[in-house]
């Protein structure tokens, strides 16, 4: 059973995305724990990726760290975006996190925008829904 500590935040998750909700990872400097995986997502190559994916989340430094620009704020979050997912991270601490992955769509506007801006620095025009 999953840290119950947890809870909350997926049912959060799920309320908010629903079925695009593809699975939640937590790690700590021990290592990691599934919080919830969807059946298709659950295969035996994601189970065996997500130590090295845990051991790179562990290390993540901040683009912009505060002791070096603090205008910015704390960072809240990180987001990266696939062809299939988007994937968030929650740094909880020194080697403590939550990692969130949610199918692309969830993240539509964001998702088109980036489509957008790499339409352009590959020499391409964006397409009409990039620029929405």
């Amino acid at each position: 059973m999953p840290n119950e500590r947890y809870q909350p935040l997926l049912q959060l998750v799920h309320n908010r995305a629903g079925d695009a909700f593809r699975g939640a990872v937590r790690y700590d400097a021990e290592g990691w724990e599934a919080l919830y995986l969807r059946d298709d997502v659950a295969t035996g190559d994601l189970k065996q990726a997500l130590g090295p994916i845990t051991d790179r989340a562990r290390a993540e430094e901040s683009i912009v760290p505060p002791e070096q620009y603090d205008r910015l704020g704390e960072a809240q979050a990180t987001v990266e975006l696939y062809d299939h997912a988007a994937v968030l991270h929650f740094r909880e601490g020194a080697e403590v996190g939550i990692i969130v992955s949610l199918d692309r769509d969830v993240a539509q506007g964001l998702g088109q925008f980036v489509n957008g801006c790499n339409a352009v620095l590959d020499g391409r025009q964006p397409d009409a829904e990039d620029e929405n």
